[in-house]
């Protein structure tokens, strides 16, 4: 008996190029409103978090300036969740109410090939954000290594998991208002994974809850990117767990939306 074919060796990476190119001319046509968001918010959440909220935190957090510590969450926050946004709302109104996944079915694209680009897509614009956010934190002095240029890769990965667990979300999604819970559940687990505060001072048992989410791992990377402090032995650790989370999630992604749009 023949084992089954792991869903992402039918990725065709041409057809999932040409889906992916796609999203990027629509883009285009749109880049002035698409980046106000990592424009303004990392301002206003520097100014609240880094400046209002450091004012009060008057010890040092894990070593580093309140300021320097949260400018890694704030990139993590903007960036993931931008990807979680591309591949809940973004994905369900291109396959339930533009039919856009109905269209490029119609060509010879096979299900996998869309929904690994809807993933990459997501992803990239979450790259183009990063950059972005980065040169303001650079500038209000919250990145304070050289090698923070890399910041944003780790979160890159936890972007690529992020955006492949909600289109698993999507592919079973029937109401676009069953999101309400999905988000609540996302933006609960954000405060377990060490994006405003070290992870060390919870409870025990949700560190352990915290180090299960692959975005507690991508952001203590970004941060010790940005400050220029390394673990060996944890952040190689870390890496290891974002690649097989990432391979696990993209392909529970491709089976799921099989299941969904396979006609």
């Amino acid at each position: 008996m023949r084992a089954p074919q792991l869903a992402l060796r039918r990725v065709d990476l041409r057809d999932a190029a040409a889906v992916w190119l796609r999203h990027a001319e629509v883009y285009l046509r749109l880049w002035k409103t698409e980046l106000a968001a990592p424009l303004i918010e990392p301002i206003i959440m520097v100014f609240a978090f880094g400046w209002g909220l450091g004012a009060l935190v008057a010890a040092r957090v894990a070593g580093l300036p309140y300021l320097s510590f949260v400018g890694a969450g704030v990139l993590a926050f903007a960036v993931i969740s931008r990807a979680v946004f591309e591949t809940t709302y973004g994905s369900y109104f291109r396959m339930v109410y533009q039919s856009t996944f109905d269209a490029i079915l119609a060509t010879p694209v096979e299900v996998e090939s869309l929904a690994f680009a809807e993933i990459a897509w997501a992803t990239t614009k979450a790259a183009i954000d990063s950059l972005i956010i980065l040169a303001v934190l650079a500038i209000f002095g919250a990145a304070t290594s050289p090698l923070a240029l890399f910041a944003p890769l780790p979160l890159l990965a936890g972007s690529w998991i992020m955006a492949a667990l909600s289109l698993v979300v999507t592919a079973h999604t029937r109401d676009i208002d069953s999101y309400n819970l999905y988000l609540a559940i996302y933006f609960s687990a954000l405060l377990c994974c060490g994006i405003w505060y070290p992870v060390e001072v919870m409870p025990a048992p949700l560190r352990a809850l915290a180090w299960a989410i692959p975005i507690t791992s991508a952001v203590d990377l970004a941060r010790a990117l940005s400050v220029g402090r390394f673990d060996l032995l944890r952040h190689t650790l870390a890496l290891g767990y974002l690649a097989a989370a990432a391979i696990f999630s993209t392909e529970w992604a491709l089976n799921a939306m099989r299941r969904r749009l396979a006609v």
